[in-house]
């Protein structure tokens, strides 16, 4: 959760209540732009790419959250790089 912890910290902006749900089309946007960034997302690009989406730490948070439940991240992939598996970005 470190690495998922770093990426989100990139995004410091306004915050939703931790608990908040997303919806499935700010889950299926975020997929899409890591896939097109090569399926990963380091701190840095998350710090260019997510807020022009307006995106949030704690949506992302939860999204990235929802990601690890689906079985949809790589928990291997680094301590400041978001990886979604293969499946995730077909």
């Amino acid at each position: 959760m470190i690495a998922r912890a770093a990426i989100i910290t990139a995004l410091c902006v306004t915050a939703l209540p931790a608990a908040a749900r997303v919806a499935e089309d700010r889950v299926d946007l975020l997929v899409s732009l890591i896939c097109d960034n090569g399926g990963a997302m380091e701190t840095s690009d998350a710090a260019k790419i997510l807020p022009p989406h307006g995106y949030t730490m704690d949506e992302t948070q939860a999204i990235v959250a929802e990601l690890e439940k689906r079985g949809q991240v790589v928990p291997t992939a680094g301590i400041a790089t978001l990886q979604l598996t293969e499946s995730a970005c077909k």
